[in-house]
């Protein structure tokens, strides 16, 4: 599960690599306001090497553009105008839960099988001492079957009506996600679940791990230390939610 990212660290072919981590933008849904993180989002993209668009940049269970074929074709234009903006950037795409749609998964690799610079289809990368994943690994008890069923479970979710979204945004306005997210994902809790994990994974993966970033919780988290490893995640862009993409220097 965990694939050990070399040929972006080749390209840029320096000891020491800068690299920002984007998630949970949850872009196409009215509780998004990743718009006004625009300039944010550019100048970290323009500060680092690689670029890691952490997972649930999409949310199309809740999109209001349209039917699939019009909200996979409004995320692919998203995702070409940041890669045609920074051609000297190397782009990676991890698999978040809510961007995890049959049509758009399919469309993503088709898309991204004839750009060299864009890596997708993949649920967590390493790069030198420092994990980088959505997250929501931590779902279920931890374990590969548990983890399969639920990511199972967004896959060929219709695209809400409008008499839900009028209650989801009525949820928002009341900042009932931000109470849930506090309440669901403590911190502590979180990092000793990621852990829990790890150590299922080959040994070899995770020996020297030293950083974990990750989002799915929507609870920035700037270092927390546990069992001496520091973790990151940078919140989420929606509204009355904290939210700052995570860069990093990785030798």
């Amino acid at each position: 599960m965990i694939t050990v990212l070399e040929s972006a660290s080749q390209r840029i072919g320096r000891e020491n690599q800068r690299v920002t981590f984007v998630s949970d933008l949850h872009w196409l849904s009215g509780r998004s306001n990743a718009d006004t993180h625009h300039g944010r989002i550019e100048r970290v993209i323009d500060d680092a090497d690689i670029c890691i668009w952490g997972g649930d940049l999409f949310d199309f269970r809740w999109s209001r553009v349209g039917d699939d074929d019009a909200s996979v074709a409004t995320a692919l234009q998203w995702l070409d105008r940041w890669y045609r903006m920074f051609p000297k950037k190397h782009f990676v795409y991890l698999n978040g839960n809510h961007d995890s749609h049959l049509a758009f998964h399919d469309a993503l690799v088709q898309w991204s099988s004839v750009r060299d610079r864009f890596t997708s289809d993949l649920e967590c990368v390493r790069i030198g001492d420092t994990l980088w994943l959505h997250g929501d690994v931590i779902e279920g008890d931890g374990t590969a079957d548990a983890f399969t069923r639920y990511r199972h479970k967004w896959h060929d979710k219709p695209v809400a009506g409008k008499l839900a979204n009028r209650v989801y945004d009525v949820a928002v306005h009341a900042r009932v996600h931000r109470a849930a997210a506090i309440a669901g994902h403590r911190k502590r809790n979180t990092c000793r679940r990621l852990i829990r994990w790890m150590n299922r994974q080959p040994t070899e993966q995770t020996i020297g791990i030293k950083r974990v970033v990750f989002g799915h919780t929507h609870r920035r988290m700037l270092g927390y230390r546990l069992q001496e490893i520091d973790f990151y995640n940078g919140g989420a862009a929606i509204r009355h939610v904290p939210f700052h993409p995570i860069t990093l220097d990785v030798r």
